[in-house]
């Protein structure tokens, strides 16, 4: 890992963490200074914005990597560059959530968390911290995918010689697609039509592997792994073939 993949990470996994650690906090003093009293929809409103900011700030890691290094992100340097997002801000706010409980909050929390809803059972606070951080970790790695693709099929537009942001808008992006895989916009009528659309839909993936000169197995990849098969040809060197030397009859 180079330097600059290495600042970067730094940065945003800071960035990330400090958005947890506000929240957190704030999470808190909403519930009135309680665990199970700190929900309602200004709690809920605040973490669904937190998720937006924090899939926004991961883009923008890669985003930055991306322009400092002429250009360039492999699906490798996507990935790791990510983890390391996601492993320093989860460290950071586990790290905030123990020193404050230790310190700050310890007695008050043990007490609420004797007898969680009220069914006798005893719920350890660190036990419960680890085990959020835990799924969090998952989920983050899950949201990491999701952004690496998005981010592969605005670099497969640009390779096409499209604009990259036509690949977030609904519809228009298929209808560039379409054009991509050298097929009539007519072809998007046909993509509304049950069953029809299904036979569509894979012809037109079909087209798209054709213009990266792959074959058919390619095609079953991007169709049932395409967090890993779009970022292969996105988040790579691959180059598209021009549309008279590939066969795009079918």
């Amino acid at each position: 890992m180079n330097n600059i993949a290495k600042a970067v990470s730094i940065k945003y996994g800071l960035l990330i963490a400090a958005m947890g650690i506000a929240v957190s906090t704030l999470t808190y003093t909403l519930g009135g200074g309680t665990v199970s009293n700190a929900g309602g929809f200004l709690v809920a409103a605040v973490t669904a914005l937190t998720w937006l900011v924090k899939i926004v700030l991961l883009g923008m890691s890669h985003y930055e990597f991306n322009k400092k290094n002429n250009g360039y992100i492999s699906f490798r340097q996507a990935i790791v560059i990510g983890l390391l997002v996601i492993a320093i801000s989860h460290i950071l706010n586990l790290a905030f959530s123990l020193i404050s409980y230790q310190f700050f909050m310890k007695e008050t929390l043990d007490q609420q968390l004797e007898n969680v809803g009220g069914y006798g059972v005893s719920v350890s606070y660190v036990q419960m911290v680890l085990a959020a951080s835990i799924s969090g970790i998952l989920l983050d790695i899950v949201v990491l995918f999701f952004v690496i693709t998005i981010e592969a099929h605005w670099k497969i537009y640009k390779k096409a010689g499209k604009e990259g942001w036509a690949a977030l808008v609904p519809i228009y992006s298929t209808v560039v697609m379409l054009d991509i895989v050298g097929k009539p916009a007519i072809w998007l009528l046909l993509l509304f039509i049950p069953f029809v659309n299904i036979i569509f839909a894979i012809w037109m993936v079909n087209l798209l592997a054709k213009r990266f000169g792959k074959d058919e197995g390619y095609t079953v990849g991007l169709l049932l792994l395409p967090f890993v098969f779009y970022p292969m040809l996105g988040l790579s060197e691959e180059q598209m073939l021009p549309e008279d030397g590939v066969n795009l009859q079918y």
